[in-house]
């Protein structure tokens, strides 16, 4: 039933975005934008019809915007292309992307939560030094998955939580998140893989 109910919803809202016209799709656009992430994380469900519906909706919205890039990395359903793609499009709405994957950490379905850190990894290089609070507050959310029933979700938290942890400890001004992270991913070993949740897959 709650698969089911998630494919209607989904379902209805991409034939809302087929309808709109005029003036209502300007007003419409916030909301599609708010759309994308929860969008892109849903691909993961474990309900092939979800990911499915999930996908169709993410063509509709990337025609909506009339953002072709996205389009094409929707059409190969090249999940990550399509996440790094907005956040390198909407940088200044990386707080908000990151606010919306929060909730997904306590999903009982595994392939989300761990969607989720993923995209944290991504979304948190948007973030400048100046959001300490914020890096603290994702850090203290991942702690508690540490203690996850699943090792591959267990492992993901602890990896982003040591990048993000890397950065925190940085002194301010001398280089960027994006910076950190690529240092980072030079020094490690493949002994030592503890940029796997920063990265594309």
């Amino acid at each position: 039933v709650s698969s089911r109910l998630r494919v209607l919803s989904i379902t209805l809202f991409k034939h809302l975005l087929e309808l709109v016209r005029g003036l209502n799709r300007r007003r419409m656009k916030a909301h599609v934008l708010q759309s994308l992430v929860p969008l892109l994380l849903l691909v993961h469900d474990e309900c092939p019809n979800v990911s499915q519906v999930c996908w169709d909706t993410l063509s509709s919205v990337a025609e909506f915007l009339k953002w072709h890039q996205l389009g094409g990395f929707i059409q190969r359903k090249d999940t990550w292309q399509s996440c790094d793609c907005l956040l390198t499009r909407y940088k200044g709405r990386a707080n908000n992307f990151l606010c919306q994957t929060m909730a997904f950490l306590e999903n009982p379905q595994t392939p989300l939560r761990q969607a989720a850190i993923r995209f944290i990894g991504l979304a948190a290089r948007q973030l400048d030094q100046r959001s300490q609070d914020k890096l603290d507050a994702i850090c203290n959310d991942l702690k508690g998955l540490q203690q996850d029933s699943n090792s591959s979700v267990q492992s993901l938290a602890y990896q982003t939580i040591f990048i993000l942890e890397a950065f925190k400890n940085h002194p301010p001004g001398r280089c960027s998140l994006r910076t950190c992270f690529h240092r980072i991913t030079r020094r490690c070993t493949k002994e030592s893989p503890v940029t796997e949740a920063a990265q594309l897959p």
